[in-house]
Formats: structure tokens, C-alpha cells, sequence
């Protein structure tokens, strides 16, 4: 979606339902530098991942200044009228943040990540890139990364909003530089988080989401949601499983002879993608289906008949819902899918009656 904002267009993507959620990326980036997080973000709040003007889908421009990014928010929340709003930004995003946060009171929880005060906060091997990457291709991006930001901490003072100031212990970012930050706005939370540089936080797995929902209060601190990989081995697996066999209840729905059969393979068909749509909310993740089992089905049908076959799709119905048993404990919604499984083995087996 665009929205008209001070002459440009804002490109957003608007995610769930709840207190709406604002995420802006950092610079040369764009919105889907949260594609890793906003699959369980939007399970709990509607989030705008944005792209900020000269990025992304939104208009390009011959320069940028974080002054009229910020001004470009401020207009986004009016127009959307947007209140009490979570705002999160990176880097670029986060300077965006600050910014917005002493021009608009919609703003009810600022959480800002990685930001620097001026062009020489951040370390200097990335000012010497930065003044490279300019010289070759005149970027406005880079421009505006030698020559800004320039926010004093006096100005940090007038800031209200509830803040969290957040930066890894590896960050890119002088640490002084995000103390700085934290002291200065009246109230402000630090937190440094251990092990992490500038990117990674943001960018990998759930690790943001959960963040954003321990500050927002949704989660209690500790009680971390970001999957293990033991976990992601699991969540895919049986993602992978459900989208197979809703590809294959299509084919076979296509092969059978009997009318009842295929009414009942095309509403199972529908079940198991419903299903995949469950494991995806926690793997975000699109997976295609092993187009082998579309084949070897439906050939089966044809060469052992359903007496023999329909008992074999039942079995695996319910070791699926056997599998599912040892997870819901971590993941209830899977309780809903594992239900499911024994019902659908019970139906194949119907049809044998």
C-alpha cells in the first residue's frame, strides 16, 4: 500500500490486528528487513513495516534528511491516525524515531535501535566506507550518513514518549554514543544485548520480535519465544508434511472414481493447507510441496485399490497426530492440527464403509 505524505509516496505493508505497530528499517535497507519477526508480531499487534522516503517502494528523492523522514511519519500517523502506537526503528530508523518522538505525541512506546547522534558515533572503518561508497556513486543515502545526524542531547530532553534505547554489545555504534542516548531522554530504558553487533538482533530469527513484545509488556522477560533449532527442525518438518499431503489429497481427489471419495479428499485437501498456514505463523517460512507423493498416491490407487491404500493414508494420519502430541505443550495451537489428524484418519478409514 502508498500513502501521500509531503509530496512523496510512503510505501507500507500492514500486518494482524491490535495496537498498531510501527517498524523502519535502517539505511539502503527496506520493510522486509523484518520479514524474520513480523510473522509473530502480527499475531498480536497490526504492524506497518514501512519503507522510508528514497528506499524501498517509496519515491525516490535527490536527497535525504532524517529531518523530513521524520516529517513523513508524522504525517504517516496523522493521516492514519495512529495513537498510542509501539514504534521500533533500526538504525536510520531508530534517528527517524527520535526525531518523530519530539514532533508528535502519538508515539505511547519508543523503542530505539542502534542509533547514533551524529556521523561520527558510529565506528570509523564504517565512516571510511561510507565516504568510498559516495565517491563512486554519489548515493544520497551515504550523503546523508557523512553529513547527519546532528541531535544534540539537550534536544533528546524534550523527548516524553516512554523510550527504550537498545543496541548490541557489538554494535557498529560507539557504546558511549548509545549511553548517551539513554541518559538523555528523561525516564529512558538501556539495554545492551550481549553478543550482538548492529544487524543481527534485527535481522535473525524471532530475536526482534520478542524484544518488542517483552517492552510492549506481552511477554515476561525470560520468556523468550525465539525458536531453538531443534525446534525449527520440528516446526518445518511438520509444515512440510501438511503442505505434501494437502498437495496430494488435490491429486488424489483427481484420481478417485467414487464422487464421495473425492468431496472427502478435496475438504481434506483444504484442512491440511489450513494446517501448513498454522506452522508457517511460527517458521514464516513458504515451503513447496514434494510433487513425488502427487504420483506415487495416486498410482497406488490405481494399482492396489483403495482397500489397501486408504488404510495406509489413515496411519499416517494419526502417527502425524502422535508427533504433534510431544510438541503442543510449547506450541497450543498445534492442538487445533493434532485433533485434526484423527479425525481425517477416522474419514479415510469412513470411506472404506
Amino acid at each position: 500500500m502508498k500513502i501521500n505524505v509531503n509530496g512523496i509516496e510512503m510505501y507500507y505493508e500492514k500486518y494482524g490486528e491490535g495496537r498498531p505497530l510501527i517498524l523502519v528499517h535502517g539505511n539502503s535497507l527496506d520493510h522486509t528487513e523484518f520479514k524474520d519477526s513480523i510473522w509473530l508480531l502480527r499475531r498480536h499487534f497490526a504492524v506497518y513495516a514501512v519503507d522510508s522516503r528514497g528506499h524501498g517502494l517509496s519515491t525516490k528523492v535527490d536527497e535525504l534528511h532524517y529531518s523530513d523522514m521524520a516529517d513523513d511519519m508524522v504525517a504517516f500517523l496523522e493521516q492514519l491516525d495512529l495513537k498510542d502506537v509501539v514504534y521500533f526503528g533500526h538504525s536510520d530508523g531508530a534517528i527517524i524515531g527520535l526525531l518523530t518522538a519530539m514532533r508528535t505525541d502519538r508515539i505511547g512506546l519508543l523503542l530505539s535501535g542502534s542509533a547514533n547522534l551524529t556521523p561520527n558515533g558510529v565506528a570509523p572503518w564504517l565512516r571510511t566506507g561510507v565516504k568510498v561508497a559516495h565517491s563512486l556513486t554519489k548515493d544520497p543515502k551515504m550523503q546523508m550518513m557523512l553529513m547527519e545526524p546532528n541531535i544534540a542531547p539537550e534536544e533528546l530532553a524534550t523527548i516524553k514518549t516512554p523510550t527504550v534505547v537498545i543496541a548490541g554489545s557489538k554494535d557498529l555504534v560507539d557504546e558511549k554514543e548509545t549511553r548517551l542516548i539513554a541518559e538523555s531522554i528523561p525516564g529512558a530504558k538501556l539495554r545492551i544485548l550481549e553478543g550482538e553487533g548492529h544487524m543481527s538482533y534485527a535481522t535473525t530469527g524471532s530475536h526482534l520480535a520478542d524484544i518488542i513484545m517483552e517492552e510492549a509488556g506481552i511477554r515476561e522477560p525470560g520468556d523468550a519465544r525465539t525458536l531453538t533449532e531443534p525446534q525449527k527442525k520440528i516446526l518445518k518438518g511438520a509444515q512440510q508434511g501438511e503442505v505434501d499431503a494437502a498437495y496430494m489429497y488435490e491429486k488424489l481427489a483427481e484420481a478417485v472414481t467414487d464422487t464421495a471419495d473425492k468431496e472427502a479428499f478435496e475438504r481434506l485437501a483444504g484442512d491440511e493447507t489450513r494446517h501448513a498456514n498454522v506452522f508457517f505463523q511460527y517458521t514464516g517460512q513458504t515451503l513447496r510441496p514434494n510433487r513425488a507423493k502427487a504420483i506415487i498416491i495416486p498410482a497406488m490407487y490405481k494399482t492396489i485399490g483403495k482397500d489397501k491404500l486408504y488404510p495406509i493414508i489413515a496411519k499416517a494420519e494419526y502417527d502425524a497426530a502422535e508427533k504433534y502430541r510431544n510438541i503442543i505443550t510449547d506450541f497450543p495451537e498445534v492442538v487445533e492440527v493434532m485433533n485434526d489428524e484423527v479425525h481425517h484418519g477416522d474419514a479415510v478409514m469412513g470411506l472404506l464403509k
